[in-house]
């Protein structure tokens, strides 16, 4: 990872800096505290049971998990985790959460996915056709899968989150373009 000099590489206060004010977290909610769980499946328990559980769905979990994925080198960093528990540990539990939300994903039914699209989208508050117009554009949910995902799942979640994304786009209302 490369830190540009006078940046902390894992700061968590650096990373609030670039949030919008709607999507800091609360005040009032206490940091995590990961210094009391040992071993990476209970790390990974914690996580999916913790920092998973207040996402709305798989599909939001999945998009949250793959932005914690450094593209170059497939690890994941996580900013409190990875610089509490480690980057090794931090990554295998991550991994490990990325890839239980995926097998759940893939035995999601099709109108459980567009259910979920339309929950991601209210939980983004963005508005819907800007929403679809960019993902149908940028594809970026091709980028959600773990590295090492078999390419028949691949294409069946993608395959899946495409029809998704048409379905919820005929049931939309137009809404102004700001």
């Amino acid at each position: 990872m490369v830190t540009v000099p006078g940046q902390n590489g894992l700061n968590s206060q650096a990373s609030t800096d670039f949030l919008a004010p709607e999507f800091l977290p609360p005040a009032a909610l206490p940091a995590p505290e990961f210094d009391g769980i040992s071993g990476c499946d209970s790390l990974a328990d914690y996580v999916s049971q913790t920092v998973l559980q207040v996402l709305p769905n798989d599909l939001t979990r999945m998009i949250y998990l793959a932005s914690l994925r450094d593209c170059n080198s497939g690890m994941y960093l996580h900013p409190e985790l990875s610089h509490q528990r480690g980057v090794q540990a931090a990554d295998s539990a991550l991994r490990v959460c990325h890839e239980e939300v995926f097998r759940r994903l893939l035995t999601t039914r099709l109108p459980e996915y567009v259910i979920q699209l339309q929950e991601y989208v209210r939980y983004t508050r963005g508005q819907t056709p800007t929403v679809l117009k960019t993902w149908k554009s940028l594809q970026a949910y091709r980028a959600t899968v773990p590295v090492d995902a078999p390419a028949t799942s691949t294409e069946l979640y993608f395959l899946n989150v495409t029809i998704a994304l048409e379905v919820v786009g005929k049931e939309a209302p137009d809404e102004p373009q700001p």
